[in-house]
């Protein structure tokens, strides 16, 4: 199974998020003379935004799969060339839910999506722990992103 490279990030603009494919690094590329990241960035290997991130959607909102994917923005492409990488959005619905949802509800949720048929094949042994920090990661990112109004992002590679 191949392992995706996979960094979330907050943008202003689907502009802005395209800039993410210009540093081989992606959006945790460090800006020239800050020595910052160039974005607000959460890297979690492998939660690819398509698939998993519709079940997480769908755990966190109870609306069923077919419905939270559908949403405007739910994966479309930003930008990227065909080998990759490519940046695509995250639904303002998953990102709001995110957003919202209190710490103790995220480790509920974290725990049942670890069970689901696509994150059981990742680490079986760690998944409630590490995708109840990622789910918060991910959370906290949500919450600062819409804090300023902008949006999420998931900047993918495959590895060579």
């Amino acid at each position: 199974m191949t392992r995706i490279v996979t960094n979330y990030f907050a943008a202003a603009s689907d502009d802005v998020a395209a800039m993410a494919l210009l540093d081989p690094e992606g959006p945790s590329a460090l800006a020239q003379g800050s020595g910052e990241p160039l974005f607000d960035t959460v890297e979690l290997p492998s939660i690819e935004p398509f698939v998993m991130l519709g079940t997480l959607y769908e755990l966190l909102s109870g609306r069923p799969y077919r419905e939270c994917t559908a949403e405007d923005r739910h994966g479309q492409v930003v930008g990227g060339s065909d080998e990759g990488p490519w940046v695509v959005t995250l639904s303002d619905g998953l990102v709001s839910a995110l957003a919202q949802t209190h710490r103790a509800r995220l480790a509920e949720v974290a725990e049942r999506w670890a069970r689901t048929p696509e994150l059981r094949t990742l680490n079986p042994q760690r998944q409630p722990v590490r995708l109840g920090g990622a789910v918060a990661s991910l959370a906290a990112l949500a919450h600062r992103a819409v804090e300023v109004r902008h949006s999420l992002y998931c900047w993918t590679c495959l590895p060579e």
